[in-house]
């Protein structure tokens, strides 16, 4: 029997499975930033580090190769960004940009 006024529905297909969100532009990021550049960083520190632990194990004994270790690594860190920023950028990644806002575009060539 049917009423009148009502219509019958196919059954619904089932649910869709949810679509994955977007990769990110780089698929090799580490804390927001390309490979590169933290391993960048990681030998800016390294090379600080042992800079700092020579210095401060001829000057203060252990507890200056502690203590140089960790100045040397800052140390490391900033200078090694002082020189990125110097020199431009050491490697061409995804996130690169070689527009005309870009600082390093007339040093590169790109302006």
């Amino acid at each position: 029997m049917s009423q009148p006024g009502v219509t019958l529905k196919p059954p619904e297909s089932p649910a869709q499975p949810p679509e994955r969100a977007e990769e990110p532009d780089h698929p090799y990021l580490v804390l927001g930033r390309p490979v590169e550049d933290r391993s960048f960083e990681a030998v800016e520190a390294g090379v600080g580090i042992a800079a700092g632990m020579a210095i401060g194990t001829a000057v203060a004994g252990p507890i200056g190769t502690a203590i140089g270790g960790l100045l040397g690594a800052a140390a490391g860190l900033v200078a090694g960004e002082a020189v990125e920023r110097a020199a431009g950028r050491a490697a061409t990644t995804t996130d690169a940009t070689d527009d005309a806002t870009n600082d390093d575009a007339e040093w590169l060539g790109h302006a």
